[in-house]
């Protein structure tokens, strides 16, 4: 955040400086004007140093200007209708606009209120969603940028992985939870459409499980539900568009068993070097091929475990023995640790604007207690100093 107003708060002298001041009467006596009203002043000062920093999300108005550009050709994406989405209690569009053929579009007089708090452009290319999240109000001014791509059907450049997943026992069940990382490193860089499938995934045998969830990982990450749909070959597909760079997808089920004997046991369609794979409770007994222990994980209080170079189309299979709690219905849907921490969540980098904004917010905080402090020491020693003018007056 580059600040380019500063801020600065005058504080009156004490009584007996301003006894020659002008004086004006209220209840507490006579008190001279500049120690009446420097406390309001300090208030004002720094009520509007806050409002600098934090905003009003009551409302708020400003202009939106970006550019579209192919990411495939690197050229400018002329004619594309690009909609302003509001995030409130819903999505909707605010407005649309039309890009030049340079590529470019404005959204002017943007207002915003507490119900609409975010903003999102979309844009639709050869039938793909790409959006672009549109920066706080202090940074709306800057021009962005949202990138399109070209489509292709061809998996070149792209890799599929497994590089964790989560096994609780609850009972004689399992409850599973999977990260896969889909790779489009597609050079030029492409977005992969197909009718018939941009993701393949298996599960134990569908006889034995059951809540089969899966969703791909969108803007902000935000889940997006996605219906499998069972092959004839053996496991499921999701058309999803896979777009250029990392694309997570996340697929849950359970298990079930007839004992404490359980078994997970399923392919990899396209192998996988290393996954790590987490357990629950974690002193179950867990054995397989190619599985070897890493101790435990600090965050879940999972039991870790690694399993290495699966082919691709090979088997991970893993028995998970022993006596473990059976889960409420609630817990199933967000299970939880000892400590109170869901089991399976997407560590994120932290938001150092939003950090940057925490430690001003804190530093505006103590200077509001100490100017609050100082103006009614003053203001208190401005009413003793009157009092005393008074009195001599009186003795006069």
């Amino acid at each position: 955040m580059n600040l380019s107003n500063t801020a600065s708060a005058h504080f009156s002298g004490n009584a007996a400086a301003s006894s020659s001041r002008t004086l004006r009467k209220n209840s507490l006596g006579t008190v001279p004007a500049s120690a009446r009203y420097s406390w309001q002043g300090v208030l004002c000062h720094l009520m509007g140093l806050i409002c600098f920093f934090y905003p009003l999300t009551g409302f708020a108005q400003g202009t939106i200007t970006g550019r579209v550009m192919n990411g495939t050709t690197n050229l400018p994406a002329p004619n594309q209708k690009v909609e302003l989405l509001t995030l409130g209690e819903g999505m909707k569009t605010a407005a649309e606009a039309q890009t030049g053929p340079d590529g470019l579009f404005t959204f002017a007089a943007v207002e915003t209120t507490a119900q609409t708090p975010h903003l999102l452009l979309r844009v639709i290319y050869q039938g793909v969603n790409y959006n672009l999240s549109v920066p706080s109000h202090q940074e709306m001014d800057k021009p962005l940028t949202l990138n399109v791509y070209e489509t292709t059907q061809k998996l070149d450049g792209i890799k599929v992985s497994l590089p964790v997943m989560l096994a609780q026992a609850s009972g004689t069940a399992l409850l599973v939870q999977q990260q896969y990382l889909v790779e489009n490193n597609t050079s030029p860089k492409k977005t992969l459409v197909n009718p018939y499938a941009t993701f393949l995934f298996d599960t134990p045998p569908p006889k034995t499980i059951s809540d089969l969830n899966v969703s791909v990982v969108g803007l902000a990450g935000i889940p997006l539900p996605q219906i499998p749909t069972p092959r004839k070959e053996g496991g499921y597909l999701i058309t999803y568009p896979m777009k250029p760079g990392v694309n997570e997808v996340r697929v849950s089920y359970q298990v079930k068993s007839t004992s404490n004997q359980r078994e997970l046991r399923h392919r990899l369609f396209q192998g996988s070097e290393a996954t790590q794979v987490l357990i629950l409770p974690s002193d179950l007994q867990v054995s397989g091929e190619s599985l070897q222990s890493a101790g435990k994980d600090s965050r879940t209080q999972a039991a870790m475990y690694q399993v290495t170079n699966i082919t691709k189309g090979g088997f991970i299979d893993l028995k998970i023995v022993g006596d473990a709690p059976e889960m409420s219905a609630s817990d199933e849907h967000n299970p939880r640790s000892e400590s109170g921490e869901g089991q399976v969540r997407v560590v994120r980098l932290p938001n150092k604007v939003f950090q940057k904004k925490e430690i001003i917010l804190g530093a505006l905080a103590v200077f509001f207690v100490i100017a609050l402090f100082y103006a009614l020491r003053q203001r208190g020693q401005a009413v003793h100093g009157a009092k005393a003018l008074r009195k001599a007056g009186r003795k006069s």
